[in-house]
């Protein structure tokens, strides 16, 4: 998948969280999709094309090393992405805690903070 379809499915995943929070579908599939949505951004931001051997842990860490540590991206943005990553676990099990709305509200709101940066930073590859 390119980073042009990566960003596609990333705004893709943040309308369907917010279907998903209009119709009271809970949280914890809000927070599901917003945690899509923002690894779909750091997997065009590498241009990962399929994660191979990679776990999303891994993603994660060069994120950190390549975007917030250089100050391309906010560190707030990391420290949500990895509450987000703690609370699904990389999954919708019905072991997962469910999120507050208040965890829920600032995931929607890094999600698309880092949506708008990963268009940013790609520039007219993916917005085109």
């Amino acid at each position: 998948m390119t980073a042009k379809e990566r960003v596609i499915q990333a705004h893709e995943s943040m309308e369907e969280a917010r279907i998903f929070l209009d119709e009271h579908m809970g949280n914890k599939a809000v927070l599901t999709k917003l945690y899509h949505a923002m690894m779909n951004c750091l997997f065009a931001l590498f241009d990962i094309q399929g994660i191979g051997k990679l776990t999303h842990a891994d993603v994660i860490e060069r994120f950190e090393r390549e975007y917030v540590r250089t100050g391309k991206i906010a560190a707030t943005i990391l420290d949500v992405l990895r509450r987000a990553y703690d609370l699904t676990h990389e999954c919708d099990c019905d072991h997962m805690p469910v999120p507050t709305d208040e965890e829920t509200a600032s995931v929607m709101n890094a999600a698309e903070e880092l949506v708008s940066a990963t268009q940013g930073l790609l520039g007219a590859a993916v917005v085109s």
